[in-house]
């Protein structure tokens, strides 16, 4: 049975690893940084710092199952405003950098911002799932469903949100998503090292 709680500051490491470890294959982050070590050192670093300086602004949330951490998730309210620039170079992004190579995390975190573009130009009370990651020995199982309809979906309803929305770039999650109720409202296409990566957001109303 699963149950569901705000990420504590002590299980902050945890959620950071196991974060890294679920996207080391997702095409998100393989195209931009093929290289397996580098990619592996650059998702240890990210995943770090993006819960570290977005714990506050967002909701961050934890799915145990006897105990153990076997899924997380990101919210963001309707009025949150992603750290700026300084503020991540602070955090130590620069490491980042190092460790995935300047060019291509570069061309990653301008892939990034304009897939987001579509959720984060919606109006009105629309929550932004920013992440939603299952541990990958536990996938298959349900719970990132279980997690949506019994945690994320309930929490934003409750503090007035009308909506959920994402962007995915995995056909997988695209199946999934669609499974749960969202509907798609963008398709965008990026290019990069004679790869082709889409990007699909969804929005689920009620």
């Amino acid at each position: 049975m699963l149950s569901y709680g705000r990420m504590r500051k002590d299980e902050r490491a945890v959620c950071a690893s196991l974060a890294a470890r679920a996207f080391m294959d997702y095409e998100y982050f393989t195209d931009y940084i093929p290289d397996d070590h580098r990619r592996a050192r650059f998702l240890d670093t990210m995943m770090e710092i993006e819960l570290r300086i977005n714990d506050g602004p967002a909701a961050f949330f934890a799915a145990k199952e006897e105990g153990t951490i076997v899924a997380l998730a990101m919210l963001c309210p309707p009025e949150y405003k992603k750290p700026s620039a300084l503020a991540y170079m602070k955090a130590g992004f620069g490491k980042c950098f190092l460790r995935g190579g300047i060019r291509d995390v570069a061309s990653w975190n301008d892939m990034e911002g304009k897939a987001s573009e579509p959720c984060h130009g919606l109006a009105g009370k629309t929550w932004y799932l920013n992440l939603l990651t299952v541990e990958p020995s536990a996938k298959g199982r349900g719970i990132g469903s279980a997690m949506l309809q019994e945690c994320l979906i309930p929490f934003a309803r409750d503090r007035g949100g009308n909506g959920l929305c994402l962007f995915t770039n995995s056909q997988e999650n695209r199946r999934f998503y669609q499974n749960n109720g969202f509907r798609e409202f963008d398709e965008r296409w990026f290019e990069y090292k004679g790869h082709r990566l889409g990007s699909w957001s969804y929005r689920l109303e009620w």
